[in-house]
């Protein structure tokens, strides 16, 4: 049964890094939780090896997104979900959101069936979240029902220390700038040193800008 959507940032990135099972298994989730949208699936290279290609820098980072999609539930949403999104992406554009579409799928997905979580590597959609509200209520119900890549990295040093870090910014530096600058700056000074500098990019820019959505366990 599907309890977290996540979105094709978080995917890749983890992949990317060898670090998405670990990842997930960090904040409570197996590969078994994990949901979303058959389009961006698709997007992302299920069904293509080229596309896969062009996402990741190598062949063996490509294979690890190869599995990470394979293990994720594809979504078909309903008709009156999709009608939600359209609505959702019509009120975002009128206001200048800075949401896309596969958050904006991610979100009406999640509004419409309840009991769900959402991971995104999307700051700017997060950020967008508190406009969003004012605009389109319903979308309160996902307070506290967010995760962004920072989370779930804490949360990977949390666990495993930083040695398991250190394995997933070198199998991949270039993944993600935010986690590598992050462990560059502060592996010296060990895991409580990482993960204060990612706490601080999260209150930065997410929980300044948009206190209230992140998930607090």
């Amino acid at each position: 049964m599907t309890t977290l959507l996540i979105d094709n940032d978080v995917v890749i990135k983890l992949a990317q890094m060898n670090a998405y099972v670990d990842g997930l298994a960090a904040i409570d989730y197996s590969p078994a939780d994990i949901g979303s949208p058959s389009v961006m699936l698709k997007f992302m290279g299920l069904f293509s090896e080229e596309k896969r290609q062009r996402l990741t820098h190598n062949d063996a980072e490509a294979a690890r997104l190869l599995a990470a999609l394979q293990s994720i539930t594809a979504i078909e949403p309903t008709e009156p979900e999709m009608k939600t999104i359209a609505a959702l992406g019509k009120l975002a554009l009128e206001h200048g959101l800075d949401l896309q579409a596969g958050e904006l799928m991610l979100l009406g997905i999640a509004i419409s069936r309840g009991g769900m979580r959402v991971a995104t590597g999307d700051k700017r959609a997060l950020r967008a979240l508190p406009d969003l509200a004012t605009r389109w209520p319903e979308v309160n119900a996902l307070h506290r029902q967010f995760y962004c890549l920072e989370q779930i990295v804490n949360a990977l040093a949390d666990a495993h220390d930083l040695a398991r870090v250190r394995a997933a910014v070198t199998t991949s530096p270039r993944a993600d700038e935010t986690i590598s600058f992050a462990y560059d700056k502060t592996h010296s000074s060990g895991k409580h040193a990482f993960m204060a500098f990612l706490d601080m990019v999260i209150e930065e820019h997410i929980e300044k800008p948009a206190p209230g959505w992140l998930y607090q366990p």
